[in-house]
């Protein structure tokens, strides 16, 4: 029994000290590089440091400028080019991170002169997500989206032209992946399949760079079809205009077919 209250008494002892001491002061951690340096010097060392392609380092030097001088023009230049380390990282984790980075200066600073460059990299995200002509286009259509939101939100933006390069790039694979599954149709003997495709693509994507090719495919898949009238015209389109193009003399030789 007296051990007993020996134990009781020391544990009372050590709580009552523990007590007394009060909550326990927690300290940020602050890198010791940056103590004797200025907001200007600790963000000429992460330009450097984004220089070298060390994503990293320029990360923890923009974010300490960022963190600490959140309304200073320099502190939200941070903020977006903590975004730009990611969107350079390239992988598929970072540029997922580097859209939320670029949303998210949008969203606190949507007056800001570098609003417009946020958005276009929002949508070059998109745009280096994109898939092969062959695959799913589902982030091909989400860069057009995005494209477009950029050139209408900023018509009179300096980069615009870049914005618009873009967009035609990422509608032509638009149109590049209709053309793939028609030709499919094609090989498979679904000509009517394929017809609809084409004129879909056609329709819809009239700039599309191979549209001789798209002519010429239609003729043939109509050709298939008996429709040699309806051919006729498509493969009279690919001469008159694209004389120039590889398809040119296909559709002469598919002509001559026709008339004998």
């Amino acid at each position: 029994m007296r051990l007993n209250r020996i134990i009781t008494l020391l544990l009372t002892i050590i709580l009552v000290a523990a007590c007394s001491r009060g909550p326990r002061q927690f300290r940020p951690v602050v890198d010791p590089e940056f103590l004797n340096l200025s907001k200007e010097q600790i963000f000429e060392k992460a330009e450097a440091h984004f220089e070298n392609r060390k994503w990293m380092r320029a990360r923890t030097h923009y974010s300490h400028v960022y963190e600490n001088y959140p309304n200073d023009p320099l502190g939200r230049r941070s903020l977006l080019r903590i975004a730009d380390t990611y969107f350079n990282q390239g992988d598929p984790v970072s540029l997922v991170e580097a859209q939320y980075k670029y949303r998210d200066f949008l969203n606190r600073f949507p007056g800001s002169e570098s609003a417009d460059y946020a958005m276009l990299q929002i949508a070059m995200v998109s745009y280096k997500q994109m898939e092969r002509p062959d695959r799913d286009q589902q982030k091909t259509r989400e860069a057009v989206e995005k494209f477009g939101d950029m050139i209408r939100t900023y018509p009179r933006s300096p980069l615009r032209a870049d914005a618009e390069a873009k967009l035609k790039e990422a509608v032509d694979r638009l149109a590049k992946h209709e053309h793939i599954v028609a030709k499919f149709y094609m090989k498979r003997g679904s000509n009517t399949a394929a017809v609809q495709r084409l004129n879909h693509l056609i329709d819809t994507y009239p700039e599309y760079s191979a549209r001789d090719a798209a002519f010429f495919d239609l003729g043939n898949a109509l050709q298939n079809l008996g429709r040699s009238g309806e051919a006729r015209l498509y493969f009279e389109r690919v001469v008159s205009e694209f004389p120039d193009s590889e398809y040119a003399d296909k559709a002469r030789r598919r002509l001559d077919e026709i008339k004998a």
